[in-house]
């Protein structure tokens, strides 16, 4: 009896095998795996961005692209290929619960749909996905501006200038009488002190971080140092005193000396803070002070430094942009270019998102805010793409749904440094209105594309 059986079911499985191939010539193999391989997006003429859309499956049940498709990019028309390992039929699943059969030839709205079904090729086996599609929301390159504070302080100043130094930001204020400082955490809350060991016409233009130390000249172009920015000790020498402090370049503290015996300025350099190599006579045109200074990574990972604008030793206002990748030898971009011609004195300069950013007041009659950039190592300066890159103007620009306003301003503190490697915020602080009068008010700003956990 058994033996008829599997007599009977031989046979009908050779017919069943014959007839699969007599019928369309391939032997098909039929499964129940319905699980999502991949999907890719298909480039139009009007939405030339889809194709840089890369899925992936997370959580073992959704199909999302991490890396944002850019800003603005539609995908209420996309053409798109699912890709499973095997498939009967699929059906996308829209907000609304409706459902679409997908065949291959038409466009579907992705603002609307929220899953995909698909029926593995035995007809039965099914398995739902969820789908998102990211595009950024905002726009990557805005930088979005807040003021902090109304008032660092309220003192009556003659000089102030800001740096970052350990872990906070150092606010140095000089009132005519006495010199005092402000040291914050965030930019907000702000601390008092009185500062000794300084004269008390110290303009503090030059302070610059060196080895954990604090270093400026002031007075009669003395050197002065601090571990902790309220009690300074002043060295001297016999041969040369200091003009100003460059920059800190290649482990070394640049200066512009000032020889005691032939009146000539050069440039200066030490590994300590103390002892000081002399070199070369400095070029003419060569700003003395009221410079911008800058040191930052070239793309070969060397260091360069930039001083742009300030003035002469016989107090020309100058507008050259010099640079140099060893303190000792340098060049003039502005020869080759006049795109800093219109930015006025007191403009400042920092490293951030892998370019510098220039601000300051421009020479115009009614003088406006002052925002460059360059991506090209400082050989050429320009006004972001985006309008809205600008520093917020006079009369207010809407953020938030609030009106923030920016008053622009010459010899303002500028840094990148507080926060720096969690919240990548530039600080700015204080300076000097068109009126010649001095601020005290914080402002922080960061580009929008920094606010991303992916880039």
């Amino acid at each position: 009896m058994l033996r008829n059986q599997l007599k009977i079911l031989a046979l009908l499985g050779t017919i069943f095998f014959l007839n699969s191939c007599l019928g369309d010539g391939n032997v098909k193999e039929i499964s129940s795996d319905p699980s999502f391989v991949s999907l890719t997006f298909s480039a139009n003429n009007k939405i030339p961005n889809l194709k840089d859309a890369v899925f992936s499956l997370q959580y073992d049940s959704v199909i999302v692209n991490l890396d944002s498709l850019p800003y603005q990019t539609r995908i209420d028309s996309v053409y798109a290929t699912f890709t499973f390992k095997s498939t009967y039929a699929a059906y996308l699943v829209y907000e609304n619960d409706s459902t679409a059969l997908i065949s291959g030839n038409e466009a579907f709205d992705f603002t609307k749909i929220k899953a995909i079904i698909n029926i593995a090729s035995d007809g039965v086996t099914r398995r739902k996905y969820l789908i998102k599609v990211n595009v950024h929301q905002v726009e990557p390159e805005l930088y979005i501006w807040q003021k902090v504070n109304d008032a660092a302080h309220s003192l009556n100043v003659q000089h102030q200038k800001a740096v970052y130094f350990n872990d906070r930001l150092y606010l140095f204020v000089n009132d005519r009488q006495q010199n005092y400082l402000f040291v914050s955490p965030n930019g907000v809350s702000w601390t008092q002190d009185v500062i000794s060991g300084l004269p008390t016409n110290a303009t503090f233009e030059d302070i610059t971080v060196f080895n954990n130390q604090l270093y400026v000249t002031c007075g009669n172009s003395n050197i002065f140092s601090s571990g902790d920015g309220l009690t300074w000790t002043r060295q001297t020498y016999s041969e040369y005193d200091f003009t100003s402090l460059i920059f800190v370049l290649n482990d070394r503290l640049w200066a512009v000396s000032h020889s005691l015996t032939d009146g000539k300025l050069r440039f200066a350099s030490s590994v300590d803070g103390t002892e000081w190599l002399i070199y070369n006579e400095i070029p003419e045109n060569f700003p003395v002070r009221g410079f911008a200074s800058v040191v930052f990574n070239t793309k070969v990972n060397k260091q360069k430094g930039l001083v742009l604008t300030g003035f002469s030793s016989d107090g020309t206002a100058l507008k050259t942009n010099w640079n140099t990748e060893d303190g000792i030898y340098w060049v003039d971009f502005s020869a080759e270019n006049a795109s800093l011609d219109s930015i006025g004195r007191g403009a400042s300069v920092i490293n951030y998102d892998d370019k510098l950013l220039l601000f300051g007041q421009d020479n115009k009659p009614i003088p406006g805010s002052y925002f460059r950039q360059s991506v090209d190592q400082g050989f050429s300066w320009q006004v972001p793409d985006s309008n809205l890159n600008n520093l917020p103007k006079e009369m207010g620009i809407r953020h938030y749904s609030s009106v923030v306003v920016y008053r622009p301003r010459t010899y303002s503190s500028t840094d990148s440094k507080q926060e720096i490697e969690s919240s990548n915020w530039i600080f700015i602080i204080g300076g000097k209105n068109a009126y010649d009068e001095y601020l005290t008010d914080v402002w922080k700003g960061k580009v929008n594309r920094k606010n991303f956990l992916r880039q």
